[in-house]
């Protein structure tokens, strides 16, 4: 029989555990009544954030300080991003359909319009954005030797990779073939991912044990974006709030909390 003092301690234990959900919350309404309120002109929460993303305003400012600050407060809240990103890892969060996670992270418009090379006796060339074209309009071409066209699509509907591999004269190509086209298509995605973890240890910024790409700028572009797109699934009911949940929560206010002492 479980004793009463069993039960009381079982129900004291759930209400100890601190509800990041909420206190992520009640760290975004400031941010977001001062960005509401600095950036008047922009009528959305998404233009607002890519504007601050990219224009200097004091959230973004600290937020780059606190990645080259080599005091307590830089390692502490480095160590905060990292446990944001092992925590990501962990559980798999996905804002419709693109998970969450810093090492494939839409971060900006990709300014690449067009790319071209070539390998194996063909020439690989995609285009977006052709001047006097339709701005929706993307032109793919493969050609071989003496100018032979192996392969020549232009899509109406903008950038859709699903739409170039079911193109019939793809399929027709040879697999390296694809795999080149694939590869030149890609570098003219106008929402190209980035990782923003790295592997050369003589070139990153440290974040508790792992190592991020040296580029504080682009960091911090891809940090704001992580915190907007928890803010979004949250704000519209697209997570389970259980434990595992709650522990991406934790860092995530944390990481916010600490900027918007700037504000």
């Amino acid at each position: 029989m479980t004793s009463l003092y069993t039960e009381n301690s079982e129900k004291w234990k759930s209400l100890a555990s601190v509800d990041y959900f909420t206190q992520f919350i009640k760290a975004w309404i400031p941010f977001n009544a001062w960005y509401k309120s600095y950036y008047t002109t922009l009528d959305t929460d998404r233009k607002a954030i890519d504007w601050l993303k990219t224009n200097s305003n004091k959230f973004r400012n600290k937020l780059i300080s606190l990645l080259k600050d080599q005091g307590n407060d830089g390692i502490s809240f480095r160590s905060r991003i990292a446990e944001l990103h092992v925590e990501l890892e962990r559980k798999h969060i996905f804002n419709k359909v693109d998970r969450i996670t810093f090492e494939r992270i839409v971060i900006e418009r990709n300014p690449v319009e067009q790319n071209n090379f070539s390998r194996n006796n063909c020439t690989y060339k995609a285009f977006r954005n052709i001047t006097g074209r339709s701005s929706k309009e993307v032109d793919i071409f493969v050609i071989g030797r003496g100018g032979v066209v192996k392969f020549s699509y232009t899509q109406s509907n903008w950038f859709d990779i699903d739409d170039l591999i079911a193109h019939p004269d793809f399929i027709n190509l040879s697999q390296t073939q694809q795999n080149n086209l694939k590869a030149c298509y890609e570098e003219i995605n106008p929402s190209k991912p980035v990782n923003l973890l790295s592997s050369d240890l003589n070139d990153c910024i440290q974040m508790g044990n792992l190592h991020f790409i040296n580029d504080p700028e682009r960091l911090c572009k891809g940090i704001i974006e992580i915190l907007y797109k928890l803010r979004n699934v949250l704000f519209h009911g697209e997570i389970v709030p259980d434990s595992d949940t709650n522990k991406v929560y934790e860092p995530a206010y944390q990481i916010l909390y600490a900027l918007i002492q700037a504000l």
